[in-house]
């Protein structure tokens, strides 16, 4: 009974020990998941403070080169009041020498006319287009130097040398060149109006989407992080659990054969016990002892009465030593009942703890197969939104150029060419009253 009584107590110290030890290994993995978690978080801390460390660079490399382009303006605004004043000058000079040669050229007709005398109508009308082309040179000349414009300041010449109807001529082609550039700035401006726009939106669309992306990512290798910590856990329960119910059906079976083997020789040994007492009690019977111990009368002195029951010899004895075997049967047959009984339990708890485990673990393992899966196709996914948003923010660098930095000066030329295009129309206006 004591030894069942020890197996009995081991199993349950076994089974304790075992759950012990599993749900210290738990809490350890869990202080191990909690340290790996605030070693990510630490990690992302420093991925912040150094993004946070670029974006300072990157503004400053911003501001510098605003304060070179704003340099470089203001270096370019006095290159161009230079060269405005030199076109100036040049315009002078230019108007200085028509005027020397328009007066030269009038007393070398007149010396001519003189010479050939010729018609006073045909002096009138030379003079007349010498005063006209003398108001049309000033007039333009005026329109140049307020407008500093080059295309007005290169129809001096022309204005001054040519023939009247040429100079019509002349000033028609500027009116059509002029006008075929505004059409096309227009268009080009059209153009680039709608190209940043797509570009913006574009740019805006996969920079959101690159985002999103990579947080997604992170959330993605989180959880299959945490998830294979999970199964490995789930798996060493298992494994745990199984080796436990393996030794604690070991011990079951050396309990249950030790219990059988005491019962068998219990049994045994009260069928010896019950034989020797029927021995000796036909002996007794048959040697009359028995007759005599029953007998009222006082036995003869010295005359030897046997060891039966009646005097507390063998006979009582075997009967004491049948009765302990016939309770440690019952006890042995007890205690095996209990213990198969606590078994049973085990067992069954063991199986329906198993059932739910290896449901759970399937069900973390096919998470971690989706969020795999979920995995690779956002990488997938974030690498061709790079490369788009790449190849969006190239495509705005190439529109940089002609339509960020030349739609600023387009303003500037688009006000200069109407107000060429006003001051030539003003100067065929004068042609056309001078010749009505």
């Amino acid at each position: 009974a004591e030894t069942s009584k020890v197996h009995s107590y081991q199993l349950l110290l076994a089974s304790l020990s075992s759950q012990q030890e599993s749900e210290g290994e738990d809490k350890g993995r869990k202080v191990g998941l909690k340290a790996k978690k605030m070693q990510l978080k630490a990690s992302k801390e420093d991925e912040l403070t150094t993004t946070s460390s670029s974006k300072d660079a990157d503004t400053k490399y911003l501001d510098d080169v605003t304060a070179t382009c704003r340099q470089k303006a203001a270096d370019y605004e006095s290159n161009q009041k230079l060269r405005t004043d030199e076109l100036e000058a040049i315009s002078k000079a230019v108007q200085i020498v028509s005027q020397k040669l328009s007066l030269l050229e009038v007393n070398f007709q007149s010396l001519l006319q003189l010479r050939k005398a010729t018609s006073l109508a045909l002096l009138r009308s030379a003079k007349n287009d010498d005063v006209l082309k003398a108001k049309l040179l000033g007039f333009l000349q005026g329109e140049a130097q307020r407008l500093k414009s080059a295309a007005l300041t290169n129809l001096l010449e022309p204005v001054a040398t040519a023939a009247l109807g040429k100079v019509r001529e002349t000033i028609e082609g500027v009116i059509q060149r002029l006008e075929e550039q505004d059409n096309q700035d227009t268009e080009k401006q059209t153009w680039c109006a709608s190209e940043l726009k797509s570009n913006e939106k574009n740019r805006r669309s996969k920079t959101v989407m690159v985002d999103e992306l990579n947080a997604d990512i992170d959330r993605l290798n989180t959880s299959i992080i945490s998830l294979g910590e999970d199964i490995g856990s789930m798996q060493k329960d298992l494994s745990d659990s199984a080796e436990a119910m393996a030794n604690a059906t070991e011990i079951r079976q050396q309990e249950k054969s030790m219990n059988a083997a005491t019962i068998e020789e219990a049994q045994k040994a009260q069928a010896a016990v019950l034989e020797a007492i029927n021995a000796l009690k036909e002996f007794y019977e048959s040697s009359g002892l028995a007759l005599v111990q029953r007998s009222k009368e006082p036995a003869m002195t010295g005359a030897y009465g046997g060891m039966t029951s009646e005097t507390g010899g063998v006979v009582s004895l075997l009967e004491t030593i049948s009765a302990d075997f016939a309770r440690l049967e019952a006890d042995t047959k007890s205690e095996e009942q209990s213990a198969a009984e606590e078994f049973d339990k085990l067992s069954s708890d063991y199986k329906i703890n198993k059932a739910e485990k290896e449901t759970d673990l399937k069900h973390l393992q096919s998470t971690k197969v989706e969020k795999t899966s979920q995995l690779a196709t956002k990488g997938s996914e974030l690498q061709s939104g790079e490369q788009e948003l790449a190849a969006a923010l190239q495509y705005y660098e190439e529109l940089k150029p002609p339509c960020v930095k030349g739609g600023e000066a387009w303003k500037e030329r688009e006000e200069q060419r109407q107000e060429e295009l006003e001051s030539l129309k003003k100067a065929m206006d004068i042609m056309s009253a001078a010749s009505a």
